[in-house]
């Protein structure tokens, strides 16, 4: 379980430091970013098991046909950010059978 996600340049969320706990709502205006937490949040579970460049091509995007990595950093006018950080917290069972064994 996800205790905390910290995002920064992600799309329109810059320095988001959110906590959840067994029940969190997640609730706002339009364009304030709710539906790029979720987008953050597939994108690092795609990670899991593809890699970083197929993660990000699966990410959602305002326009499919001409969607390109970049589009996924956080952009001020024309100019898009370096960098794309995040920071995730979670409580996992303390054993855990994997593919691995």
């Amino acid at each position: 379980m996800i205790t905390r996600i910290k995002i920064d340049g992600f799309k329109n969320l810059k320095n988001v430091d959110i906590f959840f706990d067994t029940f969190t709502c997640i609730a706002g205006t339009n364009a304030v970013g709710k539906s790029n937490l979720f987008d953050a949040i597939r994108f690092l579970a795609n990670l899991a098991d593809k890699t970083i460049i197929e993660a990000f091509k699966l990410v959602r995007n305002k326009d499919q046909a001409s969607s390109e990595i970049r589009d996924t950093f956080f952009k001020i006018g024309n100019q898009h950010t370096d960098t794309i950080s995040f920071e995730v917290e979670m409580i996992i069972p303390q054993f855990v059978l994997d593919r691995f064994g």
